[in-house]
Order: C-alpha cells, then sequence, then structure tokens
C-alpha cells in the first residue's frame, strides 16, 4: 500500500510553494489560493472539490495570520479542519499536525530572521506527524525548508523593493531550497 502523500512531482511541488510565497507576501490571497488548490491536488491526490475546500480554510488561516499579532492558536482549528479533509491516514492526528503547522508559522513570525534553523526543526516535527515517520527521515527535508524561509525573510529585508518585490537577489536560491527539501521529502516517504 502507497503512503498517503507520496506521490509527488518533488520539483512541481516546489514550485507550488514559491508562488505561494511570493503570493502571500505580496499580499495576493486569489494567487495563493489558486496554487494552494493545485499543491493540495498534486502532493495529496484529492478531488478538485475537496482541495478547493481545503484550500478555503488554509488560505483563510493564512491571510488572517499574516495581519495579527498575537493569540496565533486561534488560526489552529481552520488548519487542523483541512488536514482533517485531505483524508490522511487514521494512525495521522490531524489536530496535532495542524498545531504543528501553525508552530512553523509561529517560529517565523517570533524569532524573525534568524528562524530558519528553528523552522526546519518545526517543519521537521510536522514532516513527522504528517508521514507517520520518525524526525531523523524526514529532518533533511525540514532543514532546507527552514533555510529557504530565512534566506527569503533575509532578503526581502535587504531588498530596496521590500518584501513585495521581485526579489530577483534571493527568490532564485529560495526555489532551489524548496525544490532540494522536497526531492529530500519524496525520498524519506517513498522509502518508507
Amino acid at each position: 500500500m502507497r503512503r498517503w502523500g507520496a506521490d509527488f512531482d518533488a520539483d512541481r511541488l516546489a514550485d507550488l510553494e514559491t508562488a505561494m510565497w511570493k503570493a502571500y507576501y505580496r499580499k495576493q490571497p486569489a494567487r495563493l489560493f489558486g496554487s494552494l488548490v493545485k499543491a493540495i491536488r498534486e502532493q495529496g491526490n484529492v478531488s478538485w472539490p475537496r482541495a478547493l475546500l481545503v484550500s478555503v480554510f488554509w488560505t483563510k488561516a493564512a491571510a488572517q495570520f499574516g495581519g495579527s499579532t498575537g493569540d496565533y492558536g486561534r488560526f489552529a482549528p481552520d488548519i487542523a479542519r483541512g488536514y482533517r479533509l485531505l483524508g490522511l491516514p487514521e494512525t495521522v492526528d490531524a489536530e496535532e499536525v495542524g498545531r504543528r503547522e501553525l508552530r512553523w508559522w509561529v517560529v517565523r513570525r517570533e524569532i524573525g530572521l534568524a528562524a530558519g534553523h528553528a523552522a526546519g526543526d518545526a517543519i521537521t516535527r510536522l514532516y513527522a506527524a504528517l508521514y507517520d515517520l520518525p524526525e531523523s527521515a524526514v529532518a533533511e527535508a525540514g532543514r532546507l525548508r527552514g533555510e529557504a524561509a530565512e534566506i527569503r525573510d533575509r532578503g526581502a529585508t535587504d531588498d530596496p523593493d521590500g518584501p513585495r518585490g521581485r526579489g530577483a537577489t534571493y527568490w532564485p536560491t529560495v526555489a532551489r531550497l524548496l525544490r532540494e527539501s522536497y526531492r529530500a521529502l519524496k525520498a524519506a516517504v517513498s522509502a518508507s
């Protein structure tokens, strides 16, 4: 039996995540939503209606989180709702996965520009819960995604055009790291 979420194209998923990050930071919720729907379909192999519904919950949570300054736990129910709708295996606790998803968002918010390592650890814990794997199996994927997040944050801070600019100095590196991260994740979930 194939593991849930193992049948994805790592490079395609990384490209979609890069597009989602750009849309999020450029305050483009419609683009974020569109890329998220595609990513959910491709990673979770779910129907269009289910991917649309999950994307509604997650886009809402992300957009509201983006403008918030505290009480972050209020976003966990929508994130968990989305995970429950994905049809995860019974061994996976969607509530816990939702909390871990939110945790990596909060880590970046609270730590700021130096959040790469801590974000990578949080993402590793998220992947371990989502795929029901040991953290050691998904640690490289988490580390690389956390590093991509830090490079994005540092690059946007230093970019004269600001976080909504083209980001020519940092987006290519972010995209490369996300591809490496998703390749590592694909290898980990396929090997188990």
